[in-house]
């Protein structure tokens, strides 16, 4: 309760921080649209490319306004870099806002993966679990300019055609996602950011998630199937072993040996009194 006073009392301090006639474009990626506590309304997800989820609705991302938490909880990921295209028709100051929250992993270097605007890195290697931890609010906030045909952004400079391609790049780990973005007129200083983080993920919290029940989610299929299929292989493996170790055949030279014993001894026992009847003749 006290922390949903809080984020309230957050918003009501910060609402006239932003307008939405402000906005330039926004989507709620993996979802459907929506209007936030601060007035910006959020496109549907108008992707096609790769795979939309709404995991997250499993669960409550902290550092969200409850009636924000759908920004957090869905998005789109995919196994290879994908994009999104942002159109802008006039010059000035803007300001990317990229949404995350980790659903999924409960440790760091499970998900990293990097983020380029017009070719120009703006994320790199991000990691959100090892930045805020799991189910937690996260925002990458990115200043650009557009001015006479160019783009300046992270203090580099390029051609400007009148559209920003943001891609998700695949990176060292998993698969690049992204929850929600929206691009909006102005400075730093006009974005409504979220409450302090007040616990940052350490050690424990890795050890602690690694004992967490395993859940089920389609980028983790193949790696959930793995493990019992290394477990029927080597049961399999196991069987071969006994049907090839069984009890050991009978020596079929042994049995003949001893089935030729008694004939002998039969014909030795009358050979002798044969050969003592022909001494006496």
């Amino acid at each position: 309760m006290a922390v949903d006073i809080l984020l309230l009392l957050t918003l009501i301090c910060t609402i006239s921080s932003v307008s939405a006639s402000e906005v330039v474009y926004a989507v709620n990626c993996g979802g459907d649209s929506h209007v936030d506590s601060f007035g910006i309304n959020y496109l549907g997800d108008p992707l096609q490319v790769g795979t939309k989820s709404d995991y997250g609705r499993r669960q409550t991302v902290t550092r969200a306004p409850p009636s924000d938490n759908i920004l957090y909880q869905t998005e789109r990921w995919h196994d290879s870099t994908f994009s999104y295209n942002i159109p802008v028709q006039k010059d000035g100051d803007y300001v990317l806002v990229l949404k995350f929250a980790e659903v999924y992993f409960y440790g760091p270097n499970l998900k990293v993966f990097n983020v380029q605007l017009n070719d120009h890195s703006i994320v790199q290697d991000l990691d959100i679990f090892n930045l805020v931890g799991h189910s937690t609010a996260y925002d990458e906030i990115i200043p650009l300019s557009i001015k006479k045909g160019k783009l300046s952004v992270t203090g580099e400079f390029s051609t400007f055609n009148g559209v920003l391609k943001l891609d998700f790049m695949k990176g060292a780990a998993d698969n690049p996602k992204i929850c929600a973005f929206y691009l909006m007129k102005g400075t730093v200083a006009d974005v409504p950011k979220l409450p302090e983080l007040k616990h940052r993920p350490t050690s424990q919290d890795e050890e602690t998630g690694e004992e967490e029940e395993p859940v089920e989610d389609d980028e983790s299929e193949d790696t959930e199937d793995q493990p019992e299929q290394r477990k029927t292989s080597k049961t399999q493996s196991s069987r071969k072993s006994k049907l090839k170790s069984g009890p050991p055949a009978a020596d079929p030279y042994a049995e003949d040996s001893g089935s030729l014993v008694m004939p002998i001894m039969v014909a030795f026992g009358l050979f002798i009194p044969t050969v003592l009847c022909l001494c006496r003749l």
